[in-house]
């Protein structure tokens, strides 16, 4: 088994610290940010902290409608230096708008940035998506890899790539995410839990970052990161006791101001230097798991998704 080693470094921030806090007065004036699932919790507070320091912020949304809702609201409360916002179709459940998203920035000429992968499912009943791969591994972890893979080409030569996985990747199991992916039609619904599947896919997350990192160019970074426990509406597919969860949350949990810190410290801060492939928790480096360091594991993660993408 390889596996790869973070060296821990210390930062002022913590648990408490906003998205505003970690940029710590940096400026990004000119680059260029993409934030998928900019049009609600986490993404919002992630859009708004990257325009607040000069950034142009695309929100990658699958509803525009609701991605333009947040954009206006953004420019009436954002100060007049801050950068452009724009909203673009992406439904990450959809590979055909993964590559139609890819083709229209590229087709722009932009340079990219920062690119924040931070949409995401949770605990939702099984369902496939358009190319028939379960649903919370195809949006967390599959779209996420076309988007980036396709995007590359754009990536500036000190970009960062941010992808927000989560502390429970602790309970994912490689075996599952590879089987998942590589099954005739997914898994079958009486072997499918909402909540194992959903922990799979966050160590997914993690593994296509060491797997990133690794085919980076030198200057450029990858990490992936742990937000939190927030209250936000990611647990929409859950019903009732979704909204139990949520209400209980918000007694001890983080404000989406606060879960979209470590995704800001991870796009910005300086300190992360040569630590492409890291994983953070609390706007500072932290240990993923022995199979969330497997570089073996990360290998075959990249190989199978790519195989996935490149025939669908």
């Amino acid at each position: 088994m390889l596996a790869t080693r973070q060296m821990k470094i210390p930062t002022p921030l913590g648990k408490h610290s906003t998205a505003l806090e970690a940029l710590r007065g940096q400026r990004l004036d000119g680059l260029t940010a993409i934030v998928t699932g900019a049009n609600s919790g986490l993404g919002v507070e992630t859009a708004r902290a990257l325009a607040f320091a000069g950034a142009n912020v695309v929100l990658a949304c699958r509803s525009v409608a609701s991605g333009e809702q947040v954009a206006a609201t953004l420019r009436a409360e954002l100060p007049e230096d801050a950068g452009r916002l724009e909203v673009a179709a992406l439904d990450l459940a959809d590979l055909d708008s993964v590559r139609a998203f890819i083709q229209r920035f590229l087709a722009s000429g932009r340079r990219l940035d920062l690119l924040i992968n931070n949409a995401g499912v949770m605990a939702r009943p099984f369902t496939l998506t358009a190319q028939g791969i379960e649903s919370q591994l195809g949006i967390n972890h599959l779209g996420h890899f076309a988007l980036t893979a396709g995007l590359l080409p754009a990536l500036s030569p000190k970009g960062r790539v941010v992808t927000v996985a989560s502390s429970v990747h602790t309970r994912g199991k490689a075996k599952n995410v590879l089987e998942t992916l590589t099954a005739d039609r997914a898994v079958t619904t009486h072997r499918y839990s909402r909540y194992g599947s959903y922990d799979d896919s966050k160590l997914a997350n993690v593994l296509f970052t060491l797997g990133l990192a690794r085919r980076l160019a030198p200057g450029q970074s990858a990490h992936s990161i742990h937000p939190g426990v927030i209250g936000t509406n990611l647990a929409r597919s859950m019903g009732m006791m979704g909204k139990v969860f949520v209400f209980f949350l918000k007694l001890f949990s983080k404000s989406p101001a606060q879960g979209a810190a470590t995704s800001v410290f991870a796009a910005t801060a300086p300190e992360l230097a040569g630590q492409s492939g890291s994983y953070l928790a609390n706007c500072a480096v932290a240990s993923s798991s022995p199979e969330g360091r497997d570089a073996e594991l990360a290998e075959r993660l990249w190989d199978v998704s790519a195989q996935i993408v490149a025939a669908a």
